[in-house]
């Protein structure tokens, strides 16, 4: 049975501010989305897609490019962290971006520009990732490099993106939107996911989620999923041993 796992979550509520003028982010505006009443589609995911990159982007920094084992499962984890970042950008696109266009032309363009952007940088590092793994020893160190500060980038491009997401386009979302049609939209991109896709994502979003939260989340999911269900999902996400109520195992294990 599906379940709406994202909304779950609770959403985030940090105080309204602007960074002082003269500051390098003096034109950022750091804000929770306009949701009061409405279910925020991004908050949790890109808690997790944050977490994913962080370390995605460690890992390549912390490859021995002489090192073949080490080396190839990192390339391995980009690709796969490539796979999963496609993935959550089509979801976006089908279902976030086409229901607002609808409701509101035009209210998606620029988001759907990042996106354009985002699928030449995933080709790019894919090519540059591939160019690492067939270089003779001696040229790895300088193309794995390359590929280091080329993710890198890509990851300062994310984050601005989904801070766009979150304090520009949500709010249009909640003005254009009941909370039953934004509970809906969500619902129709988790339909869409696979079982194992849904694990990784919320091993994710469960690790880079608090404490209160990830309680929250994985009660709620308790509560509303038969028992062997639950008990599949939890193994796919922490493992076969894990028992529910051990926090601490999970964040051993997911943090």
């Amino acid at each position: 049975m599906q379940r709406r796992y994202f909304a779950l979550i609770p959403a985030a509520t940090p105080e309204h501010y602007r960074e002082k003028e003269g500051d390098m982010n003096a034109n950022a505006d750091i804000r929770a989305a306009d949701q009061v009443a409405t279910h925020d589609l991004y908050y949790a995911v890109h808690k997790g897609i944050r977490l994913a990159n962080a370390r995605m982007l460690i890992a390549l920094g912390q490859a021995d490019a002489e090192n073949e084992g080490q080396l190839m499962r990192a390339l391995g984890a980009l690709s796969a962290h490539l796979d999963l970042g496609l993935s959550h950008l089509t979801h976006e696109n089908q279902s976030i971006h086409t229901a607002l266009e609808a409701r509101m032309p035009g209210g998606a363009a620029h988001a759907e520009d990042d996106h354009d952007d985002h699928l030449a940088a995933f080709a790019e590092l894919r090519r540059m990732s591939e160019a690492v793994a067939v270089a003779p020893v001696a040229e790895r160190a300088a193309l794995l490099r390359r590929l280091y500060q080329r993710f890198a980038l890509f990851v300062a491009d994310d984050l601005r993106h989904m801070h766009e997401e979150e304090t520009e386009l949500m709010p249009r979302i909640a003005r254009s939107f009941t909370n039953d049609e934004v509970m809906a939209i969500e619902g129709a991109i988790v339909t869409r996911i696979p079982p194992a896709e849904m694990a990784r994502f919320l091993r994710l979003i469960l690790g880079a989620a608090s404490r209160s939260e990830r309680v929250a989340m994985v009660g709620a999911m308790q509560s509303q999923m038969p028992e062997a269900a639950f008990s599949d999902l939890f193994s796919a996400i922490v493992g076969p041993d894990w028992r529910a109520g051990d926090w601490e195992a999970m964040e051993l294990a997911l943090c």
